[in-house]
């Protein structure tokens, strides 16, 4: 388990209203509670670089930043809808790409960092919270014995997301509630929340979204919820540090509050709830 310093660490943004009323928190799932698929930006940036070419002067620095935004910006998304944004970019500098050979080469590479990460966790050479992101599995049983119904959803394929968090025994805390997609061409976070709501009888102001995505924070907003950006460092769990990659993209999006982690959940939650 990484170590992480004690202190509270959220940035307030001017739409921030804390909601004493939640019933429903929404958590986007990798990068925001798993960890089993963290370094993937730094794959697909990878990826792109080689396929880009570059403007009239741009620099390969430039690039870097500029699929890095990108990259942001679709993330929640399906990745299919990013690698066709994508090609289509690539065509129109005179390129040639193919999304779903591009969506190949990213899931093999990804996938196999995720087995490997898989196995770990199975032959208990690593431990379940050594893939969650700090605090995460506290944050969400406090939740839950506050009465919060907890519920996961990602723009990643139904049967992956519920393998991972079965193997990560975050499932349990969901009861069924565990969401990918299933179609990637008719899928959008803002559409399943819907439903919950119409479902589950809840409303904006009973609702907190909480991930490092565009989709779920943009969804968050237009439903009346409140939306929590989590810039988690890809890199080292539980350093405390924020992404400023996400960061910038994320207030972009509409994010409410910006957090690294779930460093001292309790005062978190409390500043959420405003208890």
């Amino acid at each position: 388990m990484p170590i992480a310093g004690d202190q509270l660490k959220i940035e307030l943004l001017p739409g921030f209203t804390p909601r004493p009323k939640a019933t429903h928190v929404v958590f986007d799932f990798d990068g925001t509670l798993s960890w089993i698929r963290h370094g993937w930006p730094e794959v697909m940036q990878s990826l792109m670089a080689a396929r880009f070419p570059l403007s009239a002067g741009e620099s390969p620095d430039d690039l870097r930043t500029s699929l890095f935004k990108d990259m942001y910006r679709f993330n929640g998304r399906p990745t299919f809808v990013y690698m066709e944004a994508m090609s289509r970019q690539i065509q129109e500098r005179g390129g040639e790409a193919d999304p779903s050979e591009m969506l190949e080469a990213y899931l093999v590479q990804l996938d196999q960092i995720a087995n490997e990460r898989h196995e770990q966790i199975r032959s208990e050479t690593c431990s379940q919270d050594d893939f969650i992101v700090f605090g995460g599995r506290t944050l969400i049983e406090l939740m839950i014995a506050r009465g919060l119904k907890v519920i996961i959803l990602s723009g990643n394929p139904h049967g992956q997301v519920n393998e991972e968090a079965e193997l990560l025994d975050l499932a349990r805390y969901c009861h069924g509630h565990v969401y990918g997609y299933k179609d990637a061409n008719n899928f959008s976070k803002q559409s399943v929340i819907e439903d919950l709501m119409a479902e589950e009888n809840f409303s904006g102001e009973n609702l907190i979204a909480i991930g490092d995505g565009a989709g779920e924070i943009m969804a968050a907003k237009a439903l009346g919820g409140l939306a929590i950006a989590v810039c988690s460092d890809e890199e080292h769990n539980g350093s405390g540090l924020v992404d400023e990659h996400k960061r910038t993209t994320l207030v972009d999006a509409g994010a409410d509050a910006i957090i690294a982690d779930y460093r001292e959940p309790g005062a978190l939650l409390k500043k959420i709830l405003s208890e």
